[in-house]
């Protein structure tokens, strides 16, 4: 057999065809044991559709997806949340077990929120009652969608050859990288759990938006002309392009080093 050579961050996400999403993703650079100490949902999350080892699985994938500072060195020097922080676990959950409510969340009301003033209730916490067009369509997309997450975390542990939560972030970077459909599908809800408004179930305390410096919805207040002129903070992708440039040159550097005789001390 082959010999597999441990996939980088950007080789996981470019296999997805998401390379203009690099920046959610930047390279490992030191891959080891997986934090088990995060791998299950968080106790205050109420689990309605997966099981706790299913949430730890979908959670560990996500986390390499997009990682947080618990998850790659980058991020935590950069302080920046990812997916666990974000609860995407649990923003997945909730749309799975959508009809397990009284009122689907499927949609959050509005006209906004409360989180730039308004009148001072969240009007997206009231969800909208479905229409029977979308709820006979909902209703046969979520048991495909159910099914298709079941699947996904037995083929993540069958990969894995045990427990894919607990599998070492080397071998579950190569597993990602292996089961494209697996990945593509829990990417993309990824994304959505990390940058949809709260009340879904994700963005946990607006970790996706102060990951990429956006202060979110703004109705009713708006926005000033300064504001939306105004710089939208460090360009990530920049910033760890240039750490991961510097850490990459650092071998050839050091050898460079000791050819012309400099050592420490």
């Amino acid at each position: 057999m082959a010999e597999h050579h441990k996939p980088s961050r950007r080789q996981v996400v470019a296999a997805a065809g998401l390379a203009p999403l690099i920046s959610l993703a930047p390279p490992v650079l030191r891959p080891g044991a997986a934090p088990e100490a995060n791998a299950a949902a968080k106790p205050a999350d109420k689990l309605r559709f997966f099981t706790a080892h299913e949430a730890a699985v979908i959670e560990a994938a996500a986390a390499r997806l997009v990682p947080g500072p618990d998850d790659d060195p980058v991020e935590k020097l950069l302080n920046s949340p990812g997916a666990r922080e974000a609860g995407v676990v649990h923003y997945i959950d909730t749309m799975l077990a959508a009809f397990d409510f009284k009122v689907p969340k499927i949609f959050a009301g509005g006209p906004w929120s409360d989180r730039h003033g308004g009148d001072g209730d969240d009007h997206m916490a009231d969800f909208v009652p479905l229409t029977p067009r979308h709820k006979a369509a909902w209703k046969k997309r979520l048991p495909q969608l159910r099914k298709d997450f079941r699947q996904a975390v037995k083929q993540l542990d069958a990969a894995a050859g045990g427990s894919f939560a607990t599998a070492p972030t080397s071998k579950q970077d190569q597993i990602l990288t292996d089961l494209g459909e697996v990945r593509n599908l829990i990417f993309g809800h990824t994304i959505e759990g990390m940058y949809a408004v709260p009340e879904y179930g994700g963005n946990r305390n607006l970790a996706g938006w102060k990951s990429i410096h956006w202060p979110g919805d703004s109705q009713r207040r708006g926005y000033t002309a300064p504001e939306v002129e105004s710089s939208d903070g460090a360009d990530l992708v920049l910033v760890s392009g240039i750490l991961q440039a510097l850490l990459d040159e650092l071998p050839a550097a050091t050898a460079k080093m000791r050819e012309r005789g400099w050592s420490r001390g």
